[in-house]
């Protein structure tokens, strides 16, 4: 039998398969909640409403202060600033930090206006309720996550065809996306072949053999976000 012995490369037999297919037209879409929306396929593009994070953050709990009044700073030559205020989680930062000053600030607080960095707490010491000594010197944006950092607005996060994972869905609800568009499920006909294949509930006869690869083959379809359809 030398015709089974002439073989072409797989991509050379997808491509020849692929070729033949008529034209499909745009699978339909459909807009679910984000929350549902895990391993569904994107219909569209998403772009960010918003800057991610939307304001200035600090990502350590520690001192709020101007980058400038540490330079020079070190464990045997502290440098004193006094303190001014709070910066408590979830709130506003309405105060300004002026020269020689500092505010306690959380991991993700705000971060007040006149304050370009974030000590943490392991490198400062407590001198009073109003005073402090950073023993560190640090750099301007130092533990701090500026505007847009993350995502500018209307910057593409998601691309059209993206299948959503775990954090892509986390992603879309920190942007405040609670629906997004997706592709409807494909389906796929699958044909079982052959005069010795039976039903797997049937006792197969002698020279039979149940369909397996019919339900394996839909086991893989379902894996990849499809509907297997037997016939």
């Amino acid at each position: 039998m030398p015709e089974f012995l002439h073989l072409i490369p797989p991509s050379e037999a997808l491509a020849t398969f692929m070729a033949h297919l008529p034209p499909q037209p745009r699978i339909p879409s459909e807009k679910i909640a984000s929350s549902e929306a895990l391993n569904c396929v994107l219909a569209a593009p998403i772009a960010a409403p918003h800057p991610l994070p939307p304001f200035p953050r600090s990502t350590v709990d520690g001192y709020a202060l101007r980058a400038s009044d540490s330079f020079g700073a070190s464990p045997s030559q502290p440098v004193y600033l006094r303190l001014v205020g709070e910066i408590l989680m979830g709130t506003r930062a309405d105060l300004e930090i002026q020269p020689g000053q500092a505010a306690i600030i959380h991991t993700g607080g705000m971060l007040p206006k006149g304050a370009d960095a974030v000590v943490m707490l392991e490198d400062t010491q407590i001198v009073s309720e109003t005073e402090i000594e950073v023993l560190k010197a640090l750099g301007v944006g130092q533990h701090v996550l500026t505007t847009g950092e993350d995502v500018k607005a209307g910057e593409i996060v998601l691309e059209e065809g993206t299948r959503l994972r775990p954090q892509d869905i986390g992603g879309l609800i920190a942007l405040g996306i609670t629906e997004v568009p997706v592709v409807h499920a494909p389906s796929v006909g699958i044909l079982a072949t052959g005069d010795e294949i039976v039903a797997p509930e049937e006792q197969p006869r002698l020279g039979q053999v149940r369909d397996v690869n019919s339900y394996t083959l839909s086991a893989l379809v379902r894996l990849a976000g499809g509907i297997p359809v037997r016939r």
